[in-house]
């Protein structure tokens, strides 16, 4: 059982939209498929979704951000509404909320759309403001990077702050440089965003290396890198531990990274250890991509999953 905690995700904050429907012709017009929508949802996206699995989890999460002032961030407000989650956005009327449209017809994603406004926003010293008054409350501090513009700017000085008040912080980092997230308790990125960080590894013994060399020079307590059906690895202070893929039935991967730290922080936070924290959250990637979109997972799910191992 994971304990109830208050934890602060910081970072971007996206809806995700979803129209999927019917294909049965190419239109006269261009070579596209023409697709009849038959329906549609709307879901929190980036930071917003890892704030969603807290609460499923039955954290109290807040959840701090930059968004613009329109429809976007209302249907995000309304739908978090409904999930317990304390949302305090700082709104900035000159940029849109980033969307991220999916097209799907017969069970395939046709195409993605996004509005989005990167690096647009000049308030991050106000939001740091914010953040730093309410970050003491907290027993753990995610930071969701999707390398929009509007927490990269900020992400050190929020490091700085939370290791002074020997707050925990769990990143999901993205981007050309890791430079900034130094001083971090977890790191998680993907494969893909470790090697465009440390490049291809030739070997095991290679990647083992450049994990660790990464690992040390940011002064991580621990570098968790997910592998999709490779599992993940865990490097930490002269150890490292592998663990094999939980899921059977991949169906969209989506948000599967926010269910990831999400499960990390809340675990970790409720006191279990880093490699039961880190098997759970391997659990719950497993379940998070058998369910469409953006997904969170709760604790009896993983209950229930882990007593069928």
């Amino acid at each position: 059982m994971i304990k109830r905690k208050k934890i602060l995700v910081v970072g971007d904050i996206m809806l995700d939209k979803y129209w999927s429907g019917e294909v049965e012709r190419i239109s006269p017009e261009a070579p596209v498929p023409v697709i009849n929508i038959t329906s549609s949802i709307d879901k929190p996206g980036g930071a917003a979704n890892v704030a969603m699995n807290l609460a499923n989890l039955g954290m109290q999460a807040t959840l701090m951000g930059i968004t613009g002032k329109d429809d976007a961030n209302t249907q995000i407000s309304r739908l978090l509404k409904k999930t317990n989650v304390t949302f305090k956005p700082l709104v900035d009327p000159k940029i849109r909320t980033t969307t991220k449209l999916r097209i799907t017809g017969k069970n395939q994603q046709l195409m993605r759309i996004d509005h989005e406004d990167k690096d647009k926003t000049k308030i991050h010293k106000k939001l740091l403001t914010q953040i730093l008054k309410v970050m003491k409350a907290h027993d753990a501090i995610i930071i969701s990077d999707y390398d929009k513009g509007v927490i990269k700017p900020i992400i050190n000085d929020i490091l700085k702050s939370a290791s002074k008040f020997n707050i925990k912080t769990f990143v999901d980092p993205k981007g050309d440089s890791f430079d900034c997230y130094k001083n971090a308790f977890l790191l998680k990125p993907n494969q893909k965003e470790f090697n465009a960080i440390m490049g291809l590894s030739k070997t095991k013994n290679d990647f083992y290396n450049k994990a660790e060399k990464l690992r040390n020079k940011l002064k991580l307590s621990a570098l968790l890198v997910t592998q999709g059906k490779g599992g993940m690895t865990l490097f930490q202070s002269n150890k490292i531990t592998s663990y094999h893929a939980e899921q059977k039935d991949v169906f969209d991967v989506t948000g599967a990274g926010d269910t990831v730290i999400s499960v990390l922080a809340a675990s970790i936070s409720s006191g279990k250890s880093l490699n039961t924290a880190v098997k759970l959250s391997n659990i719950a990637a497993g379940l998070s991509v058998q369910k469409l979109g953006a997904a969170s997972v709760s604790q009896k799910e993983l209950s229930n999953a882990g007593q069928k191992q």
